[in-house]
């Protein structure tokens, strides 16, 4: 029965769940891999309480409550210069319960100061510089160790090292991942060295420090030695600013914009690429990008840059090929060496299923809502179980020092 005394609020910001809902029930089709995941995960919570998604920066305000019961509230504000606004709409939904899916932090000190139950649910890395981590991760770790807030989670043991690496108790971390419904084996590797694709493909923000730019200054390298190659790109942003850089480097032609479309159809479009570039800078807040996971999936080589947060699960030449954030000469002379290397190609798509079975992790996102939101006995013994701290020592995981920022 539900206990309609508890009253459980999300709180992103981004995106919109009412859209996404109706995009799913009219068309069976999600253009962000996971909404039809959290949608379901909402609805269950509907057997412990209400149950509210509020998306920060829509485009219009609304509150609605959708054909399932789940109510779905557009704030449209921004989280940090808009939060005043954001905590008045959460006061009047008046939950007892509180998920912030960000490092957001005047939310979090919302939830902290009304006495809501609160946990943060995090996507993100954490730079180590010495004086990002005094101005800005230090206030946010002590906020995140603040004893009313119950847990921090991250997606993927990498981000939450960067979480203990800017002071968050790891005693109080958790990863968490996606179920993930697509797996390697579902398709045979790919044996035509790439020659047959159709060139590089990027998939995900249209923003600076993801990296864009480098890979349209990859494609112009490409085209000066006289190895011309193509680049999709799938995504929204920044999509006037990279066409006049294409523009710009005179690869105009060579790159193609290709906006949002369904996650299924990015899986068909990775099929078809000779390589998926990952090319995101250092300074970008990566956790594990589904990307990754889509890309071994779909058994098409990755190329990747050196970010912390993809340490130990790409390895050059054994399961991507890697380079140097930010710089497009040495992408560029992976995708040569890549396309000039039949066995190479081969092997790289060869081992894809094994890449992705070392990256799985068994806690799902909506695992430790479920289980915190119980809190019973059981359910508080499998949470602590989890923890990054219960876990350092058992081989899964390794707290290691900070990483030097470039």
């Amino acid at each position: 029965m539900s206990d309609k005394s508890k009253r459980i609020l999300f709180v992103q910001p981004g995106g919109d769940y009412r859209a996404a809902y109706h995009r799913l029930i009219e068309t069976g089709t999600e253009t962000y891999y996971g909404h039809r995941y959290v949608l379901s995960i909402l609805e269950a919570l509907l057997a412990e309480g209400e149950v509210a998604m509020m998306c920060c920066r829509t485009e219009e305000r609304y509150v609605d409550v959708l054909p399932n019961g789940v109510t779905v509230i557009g704030a449209a504000a921004h989280p940090r210069k808009g939060a005043a606004d954001i905590r008045r709409q959460m006061a009047a939904w008046n939950p007892t319960h509180v998920v912030v899916l960000g490092p957001m932090s005047p939310l979090i000190r919302w939830a902290i100061r009304t006495n809501r139950r609160v946990i943060c649910q995090l996507a993100d890395s954490f730079n180590y510089g010495m004086l990002t981590l005094l101005r800005k991760h230090g206030l946010l770790a002590r906020l995140l160790n603040d004893r009313r807030v119950e847990w921090v989670t991250n997606h993927g043991v990498n981000a939450c090292r960067s979480l203990a690496g800017i002071g968050v108790d790891p005693d109080k971390i958790i990863a968490w991942d996606y179920p993930h419904v697509r797996r390697p084996d579902d398709l045979p590797p790919r044996t035509d060295g790439g020659t047959g694709g159709k060139g590089l493909l990027y998939v995900g923000t249209i923003q600076p420090d993801k990296g864009v730019g480098d890979v349209i200054d990859a494609i112009a390298e490409l085209r000066r030695r006289g190895t011309p190659a193509r680049l999709r790109i799938v995504g929204a942003g920044q999509v006037d600013r990279f066409r006049a850089l294409a523009e710009q480097r005179g690869v105009a032609g060579d790159v193609d914009f290709l906006g949002l479309v369904t996650n299924a159809d990015v899986f068909a479009l990775m099929r078809e690429a000779s390589a998926i570039v990952v090319p995101s800078r250092h300074v970008y807040p990566e956790g594990l990008p589904l990307t990754i996971y889509e890309a071994l999936c779909a058994r098409t080589p990755i190329i990747a840059s050196d970010h912390p947060m993809f340490s130990g699960h790409l390895v050059h030449r054994k399961s991507a090929l890697v380079f140097r954030a930010g710089q497009a000469t040495e992408l560029a002379d992976q995708f040569t060496d890549l396309l000039s290397d039949p066995d190479l190609y081969a092997r790289l798509s060869e081992s894809a299923p094994e890449t992705w079975r070392r990256m799985q992790n068994p806690v799902k996102w909506g695992d430790v809502i479920r289980y915190w939101i119980a809190d019973d006995t059981a359910s508080r013994t499998w949470l602590s179980d989890h923890r990054l701290e219960a876990i350092a020592g058992t081989g899964s995981v390794e707290i290691r020092a900070p990483l030097p920022s470039r």
